[in-house]
């Protein structure tokens, strides 16, 4: 029998997968192998204004300010293990399932930020908030990357 925790993430990368593949049109994202200790993300062939990106997938019931910190951290090493342009942190939102998926969170580095929405983004703090994190849902990331406005 699977492990459960295994099996549980599992199931939560391939909705991702499906989600994104339905909402940007793109039946070349998939989930990617393990690599072990260089692992690269969960998710990859997720593309944006010409640039490559991969996704890491968190699905805990209960999780805190120092698990985010320490799967920011394992995003940032995954994006650079496999040589992307961009990482996305998908975590499972409370009540967010197969239905709801696109109001899961998107955490990504203002650097990413700047791949996503196909543009550089002004800051006024200089480089060092390229380093800096910001949270969507994940439709709205699928909106930057597709370039949909809402209209106000």
């Amino acid at each position: 029998m699977a492990n459960k925790p295994k099996a549980k993430g599992t199931s939560f990368e391939t909705q991702c997968v499906t989600y994104l593949r339905a909402r940007l049109g793109d039946e070349r994202i998939e989930r990617r192998a393990l690599h072990g200790n260089n692992d690269m993300g969960d998710i990859h062939n997720l593309f944006a204004h010409g640039h490559e990106g991969v996704v890491e997938c968190k699905n805990y019931r209960e999780w805190g300010p120092a698990d985010l910190a320490k799967w920011k951290s394992q995003t940032v090493d995954e994006r650079g293990n496999a040589d992307a342009d961009f990482a996305l942190l998908v975590v499972h939102k409370d009540g967010c399932g197969k239905a709801r998926f696109g109001e899961n969170h998107c955490y990504m580095q203002v650097r990413d930020l700047e791949k996503v929405i196909g543009g550089e983004f002004s800051c006024l703090y200089g480089d060092s908030s390229k380093d800096m994190w910001v949270c969507v849902t994940v439709d709205d990331a699928c909106k930057m990357i597709l370039g949909e406005h809402d209209e106000a």
